[in-house]
């Protein structure tokens, strides 16, 4: 007969256990919402009589307690009551920007940022001095966030960090006191440029620099490229029968435009 299929899935009886399942899939079939679990019990030995009347009765149990099926025990202890469809999964919300606020004037950090930045060893008077900062930023922002405070802590670590470096990660123009440092002379090592090298193009580097008035919150990136080009961006020019390495500036020719215009080199290995 119809009545006596039961149905359950794979899952069930792995997360249940075989027997629960079966007792689940049962249950199904009856109304359970005004009856309590005796008398679920007395409906279902009728159906499923393999089991034992004692196994049904825990095993409803358990599934009132996990809210599968629904009981008159339930509505007893005051519990809200359920949707018909016991068996259909609850959907999370759409509502992404829930706690989510837009920050206001009357903002000020926490006492627990405070606390995280002091263990940091960064003063109160150094944070207080940059809140306002932060607020304008943010405020011109006009984004919605759910970690004002976290955000004002990375920011003051960054500006402690640029007020402790050396021009307090201000743009400052190149002097002749000035000299690469290890990390840069350590790159140019990597790429197969010695200290000694390196250090023969320090004059001309701030020379150029200087004259050109540029400031720059760090030279040291700037010396590395200025040393590689120098040291690998040439061009071949013969002297005395010999040919010789020429670094040539980007964009500068090895030729004048005369002799670049007769010059058909770059023919030499073509094969018809």
């Amino acid at each position: 007969m119809k009545e006596d299929l039961f149905t359950f899935s794979i899952q069930q009886a792995e997360t249940l256990g075989l027997k629960c399942a079966i007792v689940l899939a049962a249950a199904k079939t009856i109304k359970t919402e005004l009856a309590s679990p005796g008398e679920i019990t007395a409906s279902l030995k009728e159906k499923i009589p393999f089991l034992e009347e004692q196994e049904i009765l825990k095993n409803i149990k358990r599934l009132i307690d996990l809210k599968l099926i629904s009981s008159e025990v339930i509505s007893k202890k005051n519990e809200p009551a359920r949707n018909k469809n016991l068996y259909s999964l609850k959907l999370p919300s759409n509502n992404f920007n829930a706690g989510k606020r837009k920050l206001e004037h009357s903002w000020a950090p926490s006492a627990q940022a405070f606390e995280v930045l002091g263990m940091g060893k960064i003063n109160n008077e150094f944070i207080e001095s940059k809140v306002n900062e932060f607020k304008m930023y943010w405020l011109e922002k006009n984004q919605v966030r759910d970690n004002w405070n976290v955000l004002f802590v990375d920011f003051i670590r960054r500006e402690w960090v640029k007020e402790n470096s050396e021009n307090k990660g201000l743009p400052v123009c190149i002097d002749d006191n000035w000299s690469p440092s290890s990390d840069a002379l350590d790159i140019l090592e990597l790429a197969n440029v010695s200290k000694n090298d390196a250090l023969k193009h320090l004059k001309e580097f701030i020379l150029y620099w200087k004259e050109n008035g540029t400031a720059l919150r760090s030279w040291n990136s700037k010396f590395v490229d200025f040393v590689k080009r120098k040291e690998f961006i040439g061009s071949y020019e013969e002297k005395n029968g010999k040919k010789t390495y020429r670094h040539n500036e980007p964009g500068e020719f090895s030729q004048k435009f005369k002799d670049r215009t007769k010059d058909d080199s770059w023919a030499e290995n073509l094969e018809f």
